[in-house]
């Protein structure tokens, strides 16, 4: 099978569903999906979120600690036992912190999501560089599988009445 198969890309290119009220703070991300380089999902609930954890096989999960019906601190715990009784438990979790890294905001918020069970806390803005670093995927790596063109189609989905608001 060759390394530009289009089985072979459309298994490499890391899923991430983003579950965030603000989806306006994932600009970086936008831009990573048009390009090719992550299929990416927004919900603004925990219940949606859990929902699209019931269909579709997720690499990473960026979670707000503040949802529409519920905390992320909550969720994080939740998504675990469905993907582990599902058999995923390869995939990451990551609580998303608004203050900056070093500030005592930022370990009051890395204490939280170590007891939610989150394997990392990232800071807005969230760049690609951050995903290889959740998923432990180096840079060199990714070039080699995904084409710099990126493959033929970029996936970028939001529900159905935020696409029609974000129109």
């Amino acid at each position: 099978m060759s390394l530009r198969s289009p089985e072979l890309l459309e298994s490499s290119v890391p899923c991430v569903v983003v579950v965030d009220p603000r989806f306006d703070a994932y600009k970086g991300l936008a831009a990573s999906a048009r390009l090719g380089k992550i299929s990416l999902h927004f919900r603004a609930s925990g219940a949606e979120a859990v929902k699209l954890a019931r269909r579709l096989r997720v690499d990473a999960w960026l979670i707000a600690p503040e949802l529409d019906d519920m905390s992320g601190h909550d969720l994080v715990p939740r998504l675990q036992s469905q993907l582990a009784a599902q058999g995923r438990g390869d995939t990451k979790l990551a609580v998303i912190e608004a203050a900056p890294p070093g500030s005592r905001q930022w370990g009051i918020a890395a204490g939280d999501a170590r007891v939610s069970g989150a394997d990392s806390l990232l800071s807005r803005p969230i760049a690609f560089r951050d995903l290889e670093a959740l998923l432990g995927l180096p840079t060199a790596e990714r070039a080699e599988i995904v084409p710099a063109g990126g493959p033929a189609r970029a996936v970028f989905t939001l529900p159905m009445g935020v696409g029609s608001a974000a129109i």
